[in-house]
């Protein structure tokens, strides 16, 4: 019996010419019912459309039969490589498609990667992606290897898998992913950031590591679980504006200031009291604005 083959990177193709083609087939029906407005660069915001669905998923609750994932991420024909909840520079896009790019051109295409915790069989991945189809709204062309170790394309919508193609295009791993992923989190010398998000501000932290750093995103994600357990008011709790954890975030621009905290995170365990006075040195250290560079 021939074993099922496994993957531990779930990849979705988008075809951009496709989606552009599909966009301006959009733009000239409303032309002709009088509604004549037109994007300034109509092929990239083609692209926003796109992927716009696959940055608003959860994708931990699409299908548990996949296992823990560590991360969901939008891979570009330049190599580049954006979380799906992160801010996507403008560049991004319009590298793609130009800014006068024939609208007949043929484009690269775009992939999304969902990054497992552990390899799983194929056909946990093809539930995975029936499942995210029907959440998307359309099919998606899941790319995967068969039983003989090729990496073929398949439709997947909500019926389940429809055509399968021979894909020949090299497909990047999981541990390509995340080492590609962190190099941009990173300073020649170290130092690695976080953003923390308070009152709809986002803040850039600094720290003179990734340890440092992973360190205080733990923590906070800990800390927004303990409030969540007790009933998810912060405030009440001691903890005002802590709303959601913080985030690994990219290298800043030399000219964005980051803040440099100082302050050490106490265990998960910690009291109460150590809990509330850690957090309350936090936003006191945010506000001060001789904190900041």
């Amino acid at each position: 019996m021939a074993l099922q083959p496994t993957d531990d990177v779930i990849r979705i193709r988008i075809d951009t010419t496709e989606a552009v083609a599909a966009f301006l087939r959009l733009l000239a029906e409303q032309a002709a019912d009088g509604e004549t407005r037109e994007p300034a660069n109509p092929a990239a915001t083609a692209i926003w459309r796109e992927i716009a669905p696959f940055r608003l998923v959860e994708y931990a609750y699409i299908d548990p039969s996949v296992g823990l994932i560590d991360g969901a991420f939008i891979g570009f024909p330049n190599g580049a490589l954006y979380a799906v909840e992160e801010d996507i520079p403008d560049h991004a896009v319009t590298d793609l498609v130009g800014e006068g790019t024939p609208r007949a051109a043929a484009l690269p295409a775009l992939y999304v990667y969902v990054v497992l915790r552990q390899s799983t069989p194929t056909r946990a991945i093809l539930s995975f992606l029936t499942q995210l189809s029907a959440h998307i709204g359309h099919s998606l062309l899941g790319v995967l290897p068969d039983e003989n170790g090729r990496m073929v394309a398949r439709i997947v919508d909500a019926e389940g898998t429809q055509a399968v193609a021979a894909e020949a295009e090299r497909h990047l791993g999981r541990q390509e992913i995340l080492e590609r992923f962190a190099a941009r989190f990173r300073r020649a010398d170290g130092r690695a950031y976080a953003a923390l998000t308070l009152s709809f501000a986002r803040h850039v932290l600094e720290f003179a590591d990734e340890a440092e750093r992973d360190a205080f995103v733990m923590w906070s994600r800990h800390l927004c679980d303990w409030i969540f357990a007790r009933g998810g008011n912060a405030d009440a709790l001691g903890f005002a504006e802590a709303f959601r954890p913080a985030e690994i975030a990219p290298t800043p621009d030399e000219n964005i200031g980051a803040l440099r905290i100082g302050i050490a995170m106490p265990p998960p365990d910690a009291s109460l009291e150590t809990k509330q006075a850690t957090w309350a040195a936090l936003l006191h250290a945010i506000a001060r604005p001789e904190a900041k560079p």
